[in-house]
């Protein structure tokens, strides 16, 4: 019966999980990112291909399988972000699985049963707003936490199995899979360090299973290669490589621990996300004492795991969340690479803690302790989906979509078009197609008479500047009378506004339209 119970609690959270992502997913226009995602993926192959050994070069493996997928089922939003919605979701059953291994609790009276705590987990999950966000989004993030679940439970299996004879596929797995994290994102490379050391906190029960990991181990430097050698040049380089400035320490926790607990909801006072953060603290203080490791436990299959002790499977998850962070801390202080996303594998370990500060509470508030961790547990389920709604239904997205629609209905085909910044070519390309297999071909035909804007943020003085804006200004509108221009990110390009000031002494603006980090405006030439 609990066994029922349980797989019916699972269905209920894996349903909530995918329906919770599938909910709005199309309100927000496309960012850039996600419009590259669509080009790169269906852009001639033989270029997406080169990514695998072009040095810097990130995601290859995601924009190559994400290519018949738009070609099956068209390149719309909700196609590109479908890909998003399912790695959400798998990641939310893989975490169940991974935290019964994990929080096996202790056989104390009135201790948390590893299905609860493995439910908890994949409820939590399930609710969390970053995840909800990054669900949502046409990229690889949800994905590179499905692959590191997965990565993750192949080493669990490959360590703790006590069957030998069939351990060899378990290895297998953790090469194959573990190799496909690295070509979806760059920094899964970090799998392998991380899970070096946890074969050192497992010792001695790792001992026994030493040529299995080692032999994966090693075969982990073939895929590896092809990033070998421009990792090294990043690295000893003494010139900026990366677009990225250095993030100290303490504020990539801030950055991390916000996002992860409040995701992109409107800024508010952080004494509503206190009871996160006590939870947080109580899992990682006492969280230990609440894991068993003396008996053996059936986990998979019926077949017996073999014993570790509850403060080395505690290690495992601290090590998790900590690790990583600090890896890429040591290597911005040479290259900076910090984005909070490129990190969001790290949540299940945190999601893991927080399910231990419940087990600390149940267990340590006296009369209060069921009362006090039913409250708690529904506080953090309520305000995760409190802030995953305002996430939802604030425009946080530049309408890049909408910016499109208005000049593609108000513009004549012979006027000259302007992109500020000139990325958005892309956007303007996809956003005026049908958006089927092949949103970009026939688009030079619809994006027609256009120009890049100008690039003026090469640090000369404001009078040289201008008079370089009115030089390339009067040769780019040569001939037109009218002309539109589209802008987003403006900054990025022309930071001083030098075209808009040209624009506003040279020219008569007629029409304007304003969108969330989009402006569309139309000008009628007066002088040149």
């Amino acid at each position: 019966m609990k066994k029922l119970f349980s797989r019916l609690s699972l269905l209920t959270i894996t349903l909530f999980a995918y329906g919770w992502r599938l909910h709005d997913l199309t309100r927000q226009s496309l960012w850039r990112d996600e419009v590259d995602a669509i080009y790169f993926a269906l852009r001639p192959l033989h270029e997406t291909l080169s990514m695998f050994t072009a040095s810097a070069q990130n995601g290859a493996l995601y924009f190559v399988s994400l290519r018949p997928w738009l070609q099956m089922a068209g390149s719309s939003e909700f196609s590109l972000r479908y890909i998003s919605v399912m790695g959400g979701v798998l990641s939310t059953l893989l975490l169940w699985r991974v935290a019964r291994v994990l929080l096996r609790p202790s056989d104390e009276p009135g201790a948390w049963s590893a299905d609860t705590a493995a439910l908890t987990a994949a409820l939590l999950f399930a609710c969390n707003p970053y995840q909800l966000w990054y669900s949502q989004e046409g990229k690889m993030y949800t994905l590179t936490t499905m692959l590191a679940l997965l990565s993750t439970w192949f080493w669990l299996m490959g360590i703790w199995r006590r069957n030998i004879g069939r351990n060899w596929r378990n290895w297998l797995g953790y090469f194959v899979v573990t190799s496909l994290a690295m070509y979806t994102h760059l920094l899964m490379v970090l799998l392998i360090p991380l899970h070096f050391l946890w074969f050192w906190i497992a010792w001695p029960q790792s001992r026994r299973r030493w040529r299995g990991y080692f032999g994966a181990l090693a075969g982990l430097t073939l895929p590896y290669v092809p990033f070998a050698w421009w990792h090294w040049a990043m690295l000893t380089s003494d010139q900026s490589m990366s677009s990225f400035t250095f993030t100290p320490l303490a504020q990539m926790a801030r950055t991390l621990l916000l996002n992860h607990t409040r995701g992109f909801m409107p800024p508010g006072k952080l004494i509503w996300l206190s009871p996160i953060f006590f939870l947080g603290l109580a899992g990682l203080l006492m969280g230990v004492t609440e894991l068993g490791g003396s008996q053996r436990a059936t986990l998979y299959r019926g077949l017996p795991l073999w014993r570790l002790s509850n403060w080395r499977r505690f290690l495992l998850i601290v090590s998790w969340l900590i690790l990583p962070i600090f890896f890429i801390y040591l290597i911005s202080l040479r290259q900076p690479i910090f984005v909070d996303r490129y990190i969001i594998w790290v949540a299940p370990a945190a999601i893991m803690l927080l399910v231990l500060g419940l087990m600390v509470v149940w267990r340590n508030a006296l009369f209060l302790s069921k009362p006090l961790t039913g409250l708690l547990l529904i506080y953090v389920l309520g305000f995760w989906l409190y802030a995953g709604w305002q996430q939802k239904n604030t425009e946080i997205k530049y309408d890049i979509r909408s910016a499109v629609a208005y000049v593609t209905a108000h513009r004549a085909p012979d006027e000259l078009l302007i992109l500020q910044i000139p990325h958005l070519e892309y956007s303007y390309r996809y956003y005026s197609s049908d958006q089927g297999a092949a949103p970009f071909e026939g688009s030079d035909a619809r994006l027609g008479h256009w120009a890049q804007g100008l690039w003026t943020n090469n640090g000369a003085a404001d009078a040289q500047a201008r008079i370089e804006v009115d030089q390339q200004m009067r040769a780019l509108v040569a001939g037109s009378t009218s002309l539109w221009v589209l802008t987003s990110e403006v900054e990025m390009w022309d930071r001083r506004h030098l075209m808009d000031e040209w624009l506003n002494e040279h020219a008569v603006l007629t029409d304007k339209a304003e969108f969330h980090g989009a402006q569309v405006r139309h000008y009628e030439v007066t002088r040149l």
